[in-house]
C-alpha cells in the first residue's frame, strides 16, 4: 500500500520540477516583462491563498480525498495548456490564476490522506521516508529539463506539464481513503489555529520564509543563466538541491527521537540568510553548488517537518485544513509577497536586488520563528 503514495508523490513533485523552476524563463521566453512575470507569479500564490484552505476544508467536510485530487489534477493539466497558448497577456493572467486554483488542493490533500494513512499504520514519524520519493522526482524532471529542454521550453513546456498533471489523475484513482469517518460538528480543533498567539507568530514567521523559497524556486534558473552557467550546469544545480534532501529525509525518522520538530525547524530558518547573503556576491555559477545544501536543509525544516509539526497540534478531523492553512501560509501569502516584490525589484534593478530581498524577508522570518518557539506550548490541540 505505501508504494502506491510514493509513486503519486513521485509523480506529483515530478511536475513540480517542471514548473517550479522553468515557468518564469517560460513566460520570459514568452516575452513578458519582469513586472508582468512578477504580476503572474504573483497572482497564483494569491488564488492558492483563497483556494487551498477552501479545497481542504471541503476535503474534511465531505470526507474525500481522492475525488478533489483527480479533478484538481485534470484541470491544472487543462489550465496550463491554455496558459502556453493564451494569445495575450491578460488572457495568459485568467490561466495563470486557473491553472494555481486546479493546483491548490492536490498539496495539502495528499499530504492528508498519507499522514491518514500513516496513523492507520501507527507509524507518523514516516512521512519523511515517503516525501522523499517526491524530493527524487524534483531532482530528475529538473536536470532533464535544464539539460535537454531549456532551449525549447516555448515548444515542449506546457504539453510536459500537462500530461504530468493527467498522469497524477490517474494515479490519484489508485490511493486509498483511510480514517475519514470522523464528524466535523465540533469547530474546537480550527479555534486552536485563532486563539493560540505563538501558533499564530509561527504561521507569520512561515510566510516570510515561504516568500524567499518561492522567491529561489523562480529566480535560480534566470540567476545561472546570467552567471553564464550551461544549460546541463543549471539542470545539475538545481537537481542537486533534491538530491542532497533524499538522505536528510531518511535521516529524521532517527532525528526525531533525538531533536525536537522545532529545533530542526528553527536550524533550515538560520541557514537561509546565509544563502542569500552568498548569492548577493557570487560571481562564479560553480559557488552556486555547495549553498544547495543550505536549501536543502531549509527545505527538510519546513516541507517536511513543518509538516508533521503542524499534523502534530491539529486533530485528525481537520487535518487537510490544518495542511491547507500551513500550505496557505509558505504558498499563497508567502509566495505571492515574494514573487510580487521580486518581480518588481528584478525589472527595477537586476537579479542580485532580489537575493537581498530574500535576505531581508529571511532574517524577519527567522526572528518571527525564534518569538514563536520562545511561547509555543507543548500540549496537543484538543479534541
Amino acid at each position: 500500500m505505501k508504494t502506491k503514495y510514493k509513486i503519486y508523490f513521485f509523480f506529483q513533485y515530478l511536475v513540480m520540477g517542471v514548473i517550479g523552476p522553468y515557468l518564469a524563463v517560460f513566460l520570459y521566453e514568452k516575452g513578458y516583462s519582469g513586472a508582468q512575470i512578477g504580476l503572474l507569479l504573483g497572482a497564483m500564490p494569491i488564488t492558492i491563498l483563497v483556494f487551498q484552505p477552501l479545497w481542504s476544508y471541503l476535503s474534511d467536510v465531505f470526507n474525500t480525498r481522492k475525488r478533489l485530487l483527480f479533478f484538481g489534477s485534470i484541470g491544472a493539466g487543462l489550465a496550463a495548456l491554455a496558459l502556453g497558448y493564451a494569445p495575450s497577456f491578460w488572457l495568459a493572467f485568467v490561466c495563470a490564476v486557473l491553472l494555481a486554483a486546479m493546483q491548490a488542493p492536490l498539496m495539502p490533500i495528499s499530504t492528508a490522506l498519507v499522514l491518514d494513512y500513516l496513523e492507520e499504520t501507527q507509524k507518523p514519524d514516516d512521512y519523511s521516508l515517503i516525501r522523499l520519493w517526491g524530493s527524487l522526482a524534483f531532482a530528475v524532471s529538473s536536470m532533464l529539463i535544464g539539460g535537454l529542454f531549456i532551449d525549447q521550453l516555448l515548444t515542449y513546456f506546457v504539453w510536459l506539464v500537462a500530461v504530468l498533471y493527467f498522469l497524477q489523475a490517474g494515479l490519484s484513482l489508485g490511493l486509498s481513503e483511510w480514517g475519514l469517518e470522523n464528524s466535523h460538528s465540533d469547530f474546537k480543533s480550527l479555534d486552536f489555529l485563532i486563539k493560540n498567539p505563538s501558533f499564530a507568530v509561527f504561521l507569520l514567521g512561515s510566510v516570510f520564509i515561504g516568500a524567499t523559497i518561492n522567491v529561489v524556486l523562480n529566480y535560480q534558473t534566470l540567476f545561472l543563466q546570467f552567471l553564464g552557467a550551461s544549460s546541463w550546469m543549471v539542470g545539475s544545480t538545481i537537481a542537486l538541491q533534491a538530491l542532497i534532501e533524499i538522505p536528510m529525509m531518511a535521516a529524521i525518522p532517527f532525528l526525531l527521537k533525538r531533536f525536537s520538530m522545532r529545533r530542526m525547524i528553527f536550524i533550515g530558518a538560520m541557514v537561509l540568510p546565509i544563502r542569500w547573503l552568498s548569492y548577493i556576491f557570487i560571481k562564479n555559477p560553480n559557488w552556486v553548488l555547495p549553498t544547495q545544501i543550505l536549501h536543502s536543509v531549509a527545505v527538510v525544516g519546513f516541507m517536511v517537518i513543518g509538516v508533521s509539526f503542524i499534523d502534530k497540534h491539529i486533530s485528525p478531523k481537520w487535518r487537510a485544513t490544518g495542511q491547507g492553512l500551513y500550505n496557505a501560509a509558505m504558498s499563497g501569502i508567502g509566495a505571492a509577497l515574494g514573487a510580487g516584490l521580486a518581480g518588481m525589484v528584478f525589472e527595477w534593478f537586476d537579479i542580485r536586488a532580489v537575493w537581498l530581498l530574500n535576505l531581508i524577508f529571511g532574517l524577519i522570518g527567522l526572528g518571527l520563528l525564534l518569538l514563536s518557539f520562545r511561547g509555543f506550548r507543548k500540549s496537543e490541540s484538543p479534541e
